[in-house]
């Protein structure tokens, strides 16, 4: 990463703008139109030989490129083994660009769909690749998202797996956990599924560092969090319950990984401002002890001046008598 995109990671961190892209302009000229009638998932035959085949490439090369790439590996396989039959939605901390392909290869390129920023979706050949590869582009209007709403439900029904990116923008090589946006989990609690949480760890490595290369990449796929039962509450409190509970999972893994606290959050106030980790550490710190008061210094005695030896008799009267007598003229 840049020393300008570390820059502005970490001036957006200090202000708090989580969700805020790295990227300042996004290219929309060339993004497919969804607003008109945008079909989520593949129907025509033409589309499903296309998905057949681009699936089949990336279950065989995804794995290779990621691997050479930042040497990524999965643990944490058992988790996905638990869910077997059954559909849910996955979320991820969204810090690499090869991320997507990564939750593909951990979680398998035929189960898992993506959803990501419309203007990704590209007209042409590219958009159809996309499309073709699982992409499901999030729109801005009420009717986009009410189509997209339908699809991952027709897709969990099927036993498939769906990917958010909660945090909603890409920060590469980012190793805390930023708030989480709702979308997510208010899909999991209107499908009634469960939420598999996965944590990317960026981790160094002594090979790694000798050949000058990226830290290493792990991706670990944590236990699946149910969502509350419906008379738990309304829709919009299961759905920030089940958001809660998922962020602390997540916040749990990356404490282990890094052994330090991976909240985001903590670290937006100013330095030394209260809840910042340095006013943190200073609570810690032992209650200062107010110093006794200096003791005075003594006194020293004065220093004893020696006064001039009284004159004599004899001396003063001749002092007096010369007294009054005129200088010489070349005195």
């Amino acid at each position: 990463m840049t020393k300008k995109l570390r820059a502005r990671q970490a001036a957006l961190e200090k202000q708090g703008q989580f969700a805020t892209d790295m990227n300042e302009k996004h290219r929309t000229f060339d993004a497919l139109d969804i607003d008109k009638g945008y079909e989520y998932l593949p129907r025509r035959p033409l589309e499903r030989v296309r998905r057949a085949v681009v699936l089949s490439v990336v279950a065989a090369a995804g794995p290779l490129v990621t691997w050479f790439a930042q040497g990524a590996r999965v643990v944490g396989k058992e988790n996905l083994r638990a869910l077997r039959g059954c559909g849910a939605i996955s979320v991820c901390n969204h810090v690499h660009t090869l991320d997507t392909l990564m939750v593909k290869n951990a979680l398998g390129a035929f189960r898992t769909f993506h959803t990501g920023s419309y203007y990704l979706l590209k007209k042409g050949e590219l958009g159809r690749i996309f499309k073709a590869g699982g992409f499901l582009p999030v729109g801005t209007r009420f009717a986009d998202m009410k189509r997209l709403q339908e699809a991952v439900s027709a897709l969990v029904e099927r036993g498939k797996i769906v990917n958010f990116y909660p945090e909603h923008a890409l920060w590469p090589q980012y190793e805390r956990l930023r708030p989480f946006q709702a979308g997510a989990f208010h899909c999991a609690v209107k499908a009634g599924v469960p939420v598999l949480p996965l944590f990317i760890e960026f981790r160094k490595t002594r090979l790694r560092t000798f050949f000058h290369l990226p830290k290493k990449v792990i991706v670990h796929i944590l236990p699946a969090v149910q969502p509350p039962p419906p008379e738990s509450g309304t829709l919009h409190e299961r759905t920030q319950a089940l958001s809660a509970a998922v962020f602390e999972a997540m916040r749990a893994a990356g404490n282990a990984c890094y052994g330090k606290e991976v909240r985001a959050a903590d670290y937006v106030l100013a330095e030394g401002a209260e809840g910042s980790p340095a006013r943190a550490a200073s609570a810690a710190a032992p209650a200062s002890v107010t110093p006794a008061p200096a003791k005075p210094e003594e006194e020293k005695p004065a220093r004893r001046v020696k006064q001039p030896r009284a004159k004599q008799p004899k001396e003063r009267a001749a002092a007096e008598e010369y007294a009054d007598e005129p200088l010489p003229e070349n005195a």
